[in-house]
């Protein structure tokens, strides 16, 4: 009697008892995907947490690349990539000017700076600078 209470509240078995035995089984196969993606969970973890070198320590990251490469168009030559703080380095010793063909990975085709709104706000900020 005592071990019967005991599983009565038992998962498995309040499955066992219920009256549609393709419930049970539906649910055992629940379990049992449940249980083998529970066992993969520390391999998926670890494969994508950095490990430790030979020191015991975990290896820096690289360096983070910067979002804005663009290419000036400079007496029919193609210069560059150049970033943001160094274009408006040329701005302010007008080396890139409004008419400057620039060109950013996307593009389509050579653009005049003024037409990049991104190359055309750097403007603005070499004239604050």
């Amino acid at each position: 009697m005592e071990v019967h209470q005991r599983l009565s509240s038992h998962y498995l078995y309040d499955l066992a008892m219920a009256e549609d035995s393709g419930s049970f089984i539906e649910k055992m196969m629940e379990l049992g995907i449940g249980m083998s993606m529970i066992q993969q969970m520390p391999a998926m973890i670890n494969s994508v947490m950095p490990q430790p070198n030979a020191q015991g320590t975990t290896p820096t990251p690289p360096p983070i690349i910067e979002k804005s490469q663009t290419y000036l168009a400079v007496d029919g030559t193609q210069a560059g990539p150049f970033s943001d703080e160094e274009l408006v380095k040329l701005a302010q010793n007008k080396l890139l000017a409004p008419e400057t063909l620039v060109w950013k990975p996307g593009m389509g085709a050579w653009t005049p700076a003024a037409q990049v709104p991104e190359v055309n706000k750097l403007f603005f900020l070499a004239k604050m600078k």
